[in-house]
């Protein structure tokens, strides 16, 4: 993990100052607090950035792939050495790269180390006491920060590598004789498009959290945290199209993403300080995060626990006096949990219109994107809108005609690409009503540019999901606008 800061929060008569410490390995000797003057962020910086080695398939290699060689060093609480604990679990790697667990506090003087307790495991190569002893080991003279993940080789007892982007790239393919050979997340033909995203989406999204975090000042922290978001409403936008960053497949650049999402509300939004919105208020983003943390065995890889524990201990370097953005709040427009329309006491919690009308426009633009056949999964039908549409959901179409979801969805598949490119489904003047239990009554005029007679009226109810993560439509009913016609697809 990139954190290599500590801090002492003193006051003076203008307020609380933050005296910033760094943990690092100074020409091989442990600093757990030291001062972070400008010689010592020189030296940290002249000092390269680690190890980047590489595990080779032929036997003449430095490091020649075999089972039982190599050692990962992780902390599940760590979202660069979650991605390598992912890869390990997928790609069947369990029985052939080892792996130690770091305890998820951190903020101590000796930063990362071994415990033989329920967050950890014992060093199994060389039970040291600190990840700071195995760099140690590795390198007498080592100068930089100790982070996870590392890969050790067990045979040289040395550092591979202790880069996570290229780690998860060794165990892609490296041990492909003994791990799952149909498990290919950095493949041939989107190799270009995965390092031009990952260009984008690891500044902009993985380490912005942390710029946001840890801004030291407020005007640091205010560019920060818009950017943050704006880079957020994009992904929001793709994933509304398409199940997954590139189209159909799961691809490196989507553990980048699902790493720092999964901890989003738990931790960036609260001790970060990254709280203009919540994962909870982006539709899209919401789901994707959901569809894989439910893939097989990747549940097993996020420890809450762990995660929380590591951010609100080792979090002393947060500013206090910066002010946050968010939480964004508007009483207007919602009631608070615990009293109903009539005051009277109540345990519901309700949602902001907002999210709803947000639901309806990403919905459509979906539907839109979908018929004009710029969706990249259609060989698995229209999933955004499967996943939207409650199992007994019912559409009353103008003229009476009734269809399911079922019904629905089958039309749809249908109508993938009928549409040319200049066509747009828009919709207009949409309005929300907050009923009883998350339910909300959403009016509005749909209509779609090159097709004048087919604008409509369209109420929808829609309603929170138990788990209070996303929206679901229950019903529509659609009337004719004046002079319009008919329409199959409904």
């Amino acid at each position: 993990m990139a954190i290599g800061y500590s801090a002492d929060i003193r006051s003076s008569s203008h307020g609380p100052l933050i005296e910033r410490t760094i943990k690092a390995l100074i020409d091989g000797k442990w600093h757990g607090a030291l001062p972070e003057t400008p010689d010592v962020r020189l030296s940290l910086k002249n000092s390269g950035d680690g190890f980047h080695h590489k595990i080779g398939t032929q036997a003449a290699s430095a490091f020649p792939a075999r089972p039982n060689r190599y050692h990962l060093y992780v902390s599940y609480a760590c979202p660069w050495a979650h991605r390598t604990i992912i890869y390990r679990k997928l790609k069947a790697l369990k029985n052939v790269v080892s792996m130690s667990v770091l305890h998820p506090r951190w903020a101590g003087p000796g930063g990362w180390y071994f415990a033989d307790d329920q967050r950890s495991t014992i060093d199994h190569c060389g039970g040291r006491r600190y990840l700071y002893e195995v760099y140690q080991a590795a390198q007498r003279d080592y100068t930089g920060r100790v982070t996870v993940p590392v890969l050790w080789d067990r045979k040289k007892e040395t550092i591979v590598n202790n880069q996570s982007g290229e780690i998860i790239r060794i165990l892609n393919t490296a041990f492909d004789s003994w791990g799952d050979t149909s498990v290919d997340f950095y493949p041939a033909d989107l190799r270009s498009e995965i390092d031009a995203l990952n260009a984008w989406l690891i500044p902009s999204i993985c380490a912005a959290v942390y710029k946001v975090g840890f801004a030291s000042n407020q005007a640091i922290y205010d560019q920060a945290i818009v950017s943050l978001f704006e880079a957020l409403d994009e992904v929001e936008k793709r994933l509304s199209r398409q199940p997954c960053l590139l189209g159909r497949r799961i691809t490196e650049s989507d553990w980048h993403l699902f790493a720092t999402l999964c901890r989003f509300d738990a931790v960036y939004f609260g001790a970060m300080k990254c709280n203009l919105r919540r994962l909870i208020d982006y539709p899209a983003l919401c789901d994707y995060t959901r569809r894989i943390y439910q893939l097989p065995g990747v549940a097993d890889t996020v420890r809450f626990d762990h995660i929380k524990q590591h951010y609100y201990d080792a979090i002393g370097e947060i500013d206090p006096t910066i002010v946050p953005h968010g939480p964004q709040s508007d009483y207007r427009n919602t009631r608070g949990p615990g009293v109903d329309a009539e005051g009277t006491g109540s345990d519901r919690h309700e949602t902001s219109p907002d999210l709803f009308l947000k639901e309806v426009h990403s919905l459509h633009e979906y539907l839109e994107h979908w018929m004009k056949g710029e969706v990249s999964d259609q060989k698995r039908g229209p999933l955004r809108l499967e996943n939207a549409l409650a199992d007994d959901f019912l559409v009353i179409h103008p003229g009476g005609n009734r269809e399911g979801k079922s019904d629905v969805i089958r039309n749809f598949a249908r109508a993938y690409g009928e549409k040319s490119a200049d066509y747009a489904l828009q919709i207009k003047d949409p309005s929300v009503r907050m009923l009883a239990d998350g339910v909300a009554l959403v009016t509005y005029t749909e209509s779609h540019r090159g097709e004048p007679g087919r604008t409509r009226l369209s109420s929808a109810l829609l309603r929170q999901r138990p788990d209070r993560e996303s929206l679901q439509w229950l019903f529509l009913q659609e009337t004719y606008a004046s002079g319009s016609g008919t329409d199959r697809h409904g």
